[in-house]
Parts: C-alpha cells; structure tokens; sequence
C-alpha cells in the first residue's frame, strides 16, 4: 500500500509552500474584505504553527517533519525561499526563524483571550507571476531531498496561487515535480485557487465539470494530483460530497478553506506519526 509509510524523526515528511507574491495578490477575494496576499500567508503561517505544535512534546519539538516555502512574483522572475536564512528546514528550526510575534484573539470557554502569533513571512503583493519558476526551484528542492528520504511519506506541495503563470505553461514543471517518488509514492501537488469571484467556493473536486466556466479553474484542477485514499477518508469528514478520484484542488478558497485545505494534508500525515 502507497501513501502509509510512519512518520518518525528518522524518516520525516516534507511540506513545501509556492506562495504567490504577484500583484494581482494584492485584490480582495470575492466575499472578503480581505486581499488574497493577506489570506495566503495567514493561512500558512497559521498552518506552520499547526504542524510545530504537534510536533511539540514533552520534551521539546520532534523533528517529524521537514519544511520549505518558495515566495515567488516580489520581484521580476524571482522565485526566493521565505524561510529566513534557510530553505528546507527541520520543523524544529522554525522557532529560531520566526520574524515577529503579532497579537492575536482566540476564543476559550466563551472568553477571548490575547496570544502570541508568529509569523514567518509577510503577505507582498508585487510583480509577475513566475510560477514555472517557483515549481521548477520545488523540483530542485524536492528531488534533492527525496534522495536522501527514499522511505519516507511522499512529500507534499501545495501552491497558493491566484492561477495565471506569467513566465510560461506550468505543466512541464508539474508533471516533473510528479514524477518523482520515493519508496511509498509520488509526490502530491497540490494547488489552492485564490478568486475574486463570488461563486461559491469548490473544494476537492473530483471532474472538471465541478468548477465554473473558468479557464484557469479548469488548468489548476488538471495539475492537481489525485488524493490518495488516506486523505479522502480525512476529507470525509469536512466534505461529504468527497469522492475516489478528488484532485487536492480548491477554487475560490477564503480563509477557512485554505485552513481546511492545509489541515487535511497534515492530519492525515500525522495520523501516521510514531
């Protein structure tokens, strides 16, 4: 069975982020008052912490993990790491590259109550869209890594991206990016389309024909990987409607479906921790 290999310190998962920096990142999702660079980078840093916390033991943070983040668009052909000082780096070596703590409410037994929110990097919103680029840095990153990983958990990618690459047709670079493996699998890709559209939001959909008459809906949804089994059964359980066949895909996302998006990749991976 593919996808089912433990998580352990000696054999560590891998999660790399494509963030979108681009200027059109700079319009509001439709039915938010909030811009899409906004969103993107408050859902991943939201989601790094995630993934510290539940590496975080009694005696400190296991290294069940590795991570990376590509920012791309925030200059002209620019495709840079987001992680300070550093590329892929073991989870536990993201509290030393925290940029700032911001002030943040969450609400406990009815009460809200102020926390320290870190923050890794900030939501830019500048230039082009040189997406080709930022999945070809992936599939240097990735192919390095599974070189040395081969009996680890596949690694997953996931693309925050508003959808138009500027520097060329993606699909080369995907279909590179999905070639590679290690013992358990093919590396996921996964992409999560940023819209000002106020159509209602599709998650995981399984044909084409779930999504709107949108042409880069519909070239997203075809670079997007198959879920394996394991992640639809987790799926399940925040969408019903979730059939064999999903693409890891969101159209449209807000916030709460990039956290959604980002949780069930986790999940399921942690599921597997020993």
């Amino acid at each position: 069975m593919v996808y089912s290999s433990e998580i352990s310190r000696n054999n560590p998962g891998l999660f790399i982020f494509l963030i979108d920096q681009s200027r059109s990142m700079s319009h509001k999702i439709g039915g938010s008052s909030r811009s899409k660079a906004v969103e993107a980078a408050d859902a991943v840093n939201r989601q790094l912490n995630e993934i510290l916390n539940r590496c975080t033991k009694s005696e400190g943070v296991r290294d069940y993990f590795e991570v990376g983040i590509i920012g791309y668009g925030s200059g002209r052909d620019q495709a840079i790491s987001l992680i300070r000082d550093a590329e892929i780096v073991p989870i536990s070596e993201l509290e030393n590259r925290i940029i700032k703590l911001e002030k943040r409410k969450q609400a406990i037994d009815g009460q809200e109550v102020d926390f320290d929110f870190p923050v890794w990097f900030e939501p830019v919103a500048a230039s082009d869209t040189p997406m080709v680029k930022a999945l070809s840095t992936a599939k240097e990153w990735t192919a390095s890594w599974v070189n040395k990983h081969m009996n680890s958990y596949p690694p997953i990618i996931i693309n925050l991206t508003d959808g138009e690459a500027t520097d060329g047709d993606p699909s080369s670079a995907v279909n590179d990016i999905k070639e590679i493996a290690t013992y358990d699998g093919n590396v996921q890709l996964w992409n999560c389309h940023l819209s000002e559209s106020k159509v209602t939001p599709v998650s995981f959909p399984s044909n084409e024909n779930e999504l709107p008459e949108d042409k880069y809906a519909r070239k997203m949804f075809d670079l997007s990987s198959e879920l394996p089994d394991s992640m639809i059964a987790i799926a399940k359980e925040e969408y019903k409607n979730i059939s064999k066949g999903a693409r890891g895909y969101v159209f449209n996302a807000q916030l709460e479906d990039l956290i959604k998006l980002l949780d069930i990749g986790t999940r399921a991976i942690s599921s597997l921790m020993k």
